[in-house]
């Protein structure tokens, strides 16, 4: 939640769950507790946190830069596509990660308004010149190739060949990404200055050794956590785009490493992840997943998470929803950039559509669309970094803790305040509360009104008044947050206190 990451023994837990919280060390200090952290090393982070609720010990497991480099060093190169082995072996590396089901569906299959194309897998792909001499090779750069290009081998003339090269004029030294999924067509991608430089009296031997085969198969992956509660959120990302670091490696580690984190935090909603291709993949598991996806409460599309630019949010359709609120808050502390939703860029098109109308929205460094390198072979490692990564991934970590504590409760009975010291939830001694006199230069927020038995800060009191108001079953804690004007992370705390004195219970539990 801050602009200066703290280390890894800035992980807080919530005491009561044993669930990481959304403050740091710094967060939770403002709030009185008094924390003892042990930093065992990576990939391990141990944890001793002792509040005035109760002491819990907890384990984080963790990757530290030099393993997210590696991960973006052994995926970039891999030629990957709408299908495809490139795809499966990308799935392979990230199942070290975190443990993924895979599935394979035909290629001709009908999903929705759409059929699943051929398998495409690609050996070599390269243009010669009459000498010999190799003008582009897919073997240098996957971008070369135009994705899904149909095999090739014939000698053309430069007048032959140009309908089939693409480039970008105004940035000479770089390739382009370009595809034809459902079109049966063939090309090449390649700098401005190779194309310039190519001797229009010349032939070129052209060989693209592709294959579509129509018995193979689009693959795609997920993984889900159960909850406690019955909300399910979704991470999903993309796995087709070949070697750009940004668009969309960085989404593809991100999500993986984000679930493995609520994998192992045992959280109160329900998690799944979902891996595809974009576009066709999505449509394909949203249709062999119509009935749980239509249950499923809102989500994240992560993609483009590890640019050296600005931080952004794309807003859900609904702008409003849970997962706007959580993503908002997590990036309180930043500068960020506002989108606000379209039915374009990723899958949130297919989430949002009549029959799902799932509210999806997208915390990014340096967004689709917005960053000259996008689609382009600028999108390397070198645009990336492992630190921007991490960044993103803790703003997403704060976004998940948040919509972990929005929980909805009701009253054990409905009537009236409850006698709150019978409960250890109140002092004993009143006409202190507020006074200036009694208060001094402390906030009224900060201010411990009672001794170590009694939860008497000012802030959780005022939330435990908030909650006997709000606890009616309906309402959520995000909406007396912006209600009463105090933090989630009070409310939470004064709801703990409430339902572990057995006067409040969560009404979502399955």
């Amino acid at each position: 939640m801050y602009e200066e990451k703290s280390t890894q023994s800035g992980y807080v837990v919530d005491v009561f769950e044993c669930l990481p919280l959304v403050a740091d060390v710094r967060h939770c200090a403002e709030r009185h507790h008094d924390i003892e952290l042990a930093a065992a090393g990576n990939p391990v982070v141990e944890a001793t946190i002792t509040t005035g609720y109760t002491t819990v010990e907890f384990v984080v497991r963790t990757m530290d830069a030099d393993e997210i480099s590696n991960l973006f060093e052994r995926l970039f190169p891999i030629q990957r596509s709408l299908t495809g082995d490139g795809n499966r072996r990308s799935l392979d590396i990230l199942s070290e990660v975190t443990p993924l089901n895979r599935t394979e569906v035909p290629a001709g299959t009908s999903v929705y308004d759409w059929t699943v194309p051929p398998e495409w897998n690609v050996d070599e792909a390269w243009i010669r010149d009459g000498s010999g001499e190799t003008v582009v090779d897919v073997a240098t750069n996957t971008l070369h190739l135009v994705n899904y290009s149909v095999p090739m081998e014939a000698t053309l003339s430069f007048d032959e060949l140009e309908p089939h090269l693409y480039t970008l004029p105004e940035m000479v030294d770089t390739i382009p990404y370009r595809t034809s999924y459902y079109e049966r067509d063939w090309g090449f991608c390649l700098r401005q200055n190779t194309f310039d430089e190519m001797d229009r009296d010349e032939t070129y031997e052209v060989r693209i050794d592709a294959e579509l085969d129509e018995e193979g198969s689009l693959t795609y992956a997920d993984a889900r956590v159960e909850g406690k509660s019955e909300r399910e959120y979704v991470l999903s990302t993309y796995c087709c785009h070949p070697s750009m670091a940004n668009d969309n490696l960085s989404g593809l580690i991100l999500a993986t490493l984000l679930f493995e984190r609520i994998r192992q935090s045992d959280p109160y909603h329900s998690y799944r992840l979902i891996i595809v291709p974009e576009t066709i993949g999505a449509i394909a598991y949203l249709h062999d997943h119509e009935r749980a996806m239509k249950s499923v409460d809102g989500g994240y599309v992560v993609t483009t998470t590890a640019g050296p630019g600005s931080f952004g949010y794309k807003e859900s359709f609904r702008g409003d929803h849970p997962v706007d609120t959580a993503a908002r808050l997590a990036l309180d502390s930043y500068d960020y950039d506002q989108y606000d939703f379209a039915p374009t860029g990723s899958d949130e098109r297919q989430y949002s559509t009549p029959g799902f109308r799932i509210p999806t929205g997208s915390i990014t460094k340096d967004k689709y669309y917005e960053y000259d390198a996008y689609h382009t072979s600028e999108d390397d490692l070198s645009f990336v970094s492992a630190d921007a990564l991490e960044r993103t991934l803790e703003i997403y970590w704060d976004a998940i803790q948040y919509l972990e504590m929005d929980r909805v409760y009701t009253r054990r009975q409905p009537h009236c305040e409850f006698k709150l010291d019978r409960h250890d939830l109140h002092p004993t001694t009143g006409g202190q509360k507020h006074q200036p006199a009694h208060l001094g230069d402390e906030s009224h927020s900060e201010h411990d009104y009672g001794d170590d038995e009694t939860v008497t800060t000012g802030d959780v009191q005022d939330g435990i008044n908030w909650l006997m108001f709000g606890c009616d079953g309906e309402t959520s804690l995000f909406a007396l947050a912006e209600q009463s004007g105090l933090s989630v992370l009070t409310l939470f705390r004064a709801a703990q206190a409430l339902q572990d004195a057995d006067l409040i219970v969560p009404v979502e539990v399955s």
